[in-house]
């Protein structure tokens, strides 16, 4: 993985975190901890981006078409008993 070297400036508390989190979970560098975190907080980002757009295609009336669909084709046997 490539790093890039960044200045951040962060409240006294959030240090205090990084360094108390840093300890306990025996990281390596306070680096590793901002990255985990940061690495949450995209995860975070992208579950609500997919659970929008789930929304949104659901809305549109797709998803009932999709349903209809689905089983198109299957009689309820399964390949793996052949």
């Amino acid at each position: 993985m490539n790093s890039e070297k960044m200045s951040v400036s962060l409240e006294s508390t959030l240090i205090e975190f990084v360094m108390h989190y840093q300890k306990a979970h025996q990281i390596r560098s306070k680096s590793e901890v901002i990255a985990r975190a940061l690495t949450l907080l995209r995860e975070h980002e992208l579950e609500t981006q997919y659970a929008a757009a789930l929304e949104e295609w659901q809305a549109s009336g797709e998803a009932d078409l999709w349903d209809a669909v689905t089983s198109d084709g299957l009689n309820g046997e399964t390949n793996a008993a052949r």
